[in-house]
């Protein structure tokens, strides 16, 4: 296992230990991204977790967001309190089989995703066409 992952999950982090640090990588990926994400953009996550992603676009970017994954809450920052991010609305589903039209988002957004998918090739796809 990578250093990292060591880090995040060892047995002996506490769950606030790990939050916070999940918390540290997500705000470096978003920081890393944002500044390519025009305002008010219609925003899909896939793979979306609790919505952290999802949060940071609409509050700061002011975007309509949108989230998908197949275990919502159940990952990424906030999955220990198993709550959504209030205002976001997240589906249950996967990447494979989007339910939204062609073109229908502006941003389609999706981290730490791929090497969770049964197919890689049909999910980016599925996220092209509905970019």
């Amino acid at each position: 296992m990578l250093t990292l992952g060591k880090i995040i999950y060892s047995t002996i982090s506490s769950k606030e230990k790990i939050e916070l640090r999940q918390l540290r990588i997500r705000a470096t990926e978003w920081n890393a991204i944002s500044e390519y994400i025009l305002n008010y953009s219609k925003f899909l996550d896939v793979g979306c977790g609790a919505g952290y992603a999802m949060q940071q676009a609409r509050e700061k970017l002011h975007c309509t967001c949108t989230g998908i994954d197949p275990d919502p809450g159940a990952h990424g920052v906030g999955r220990f309190l198993k709550e959504l991010v209030p205002g976001e609305t997240i589906l249950k589903g996967q990447g494979e089989n989007l339910p939204f039209q062609e073109e229908q988002f502006d941003v389609v957004f999706s981290s730490h995703v791929l090497e969770h998918v049964d197919n890689e090739k049909k999910s980016l796809e599925e996220m092209s066409r509905v970019l």
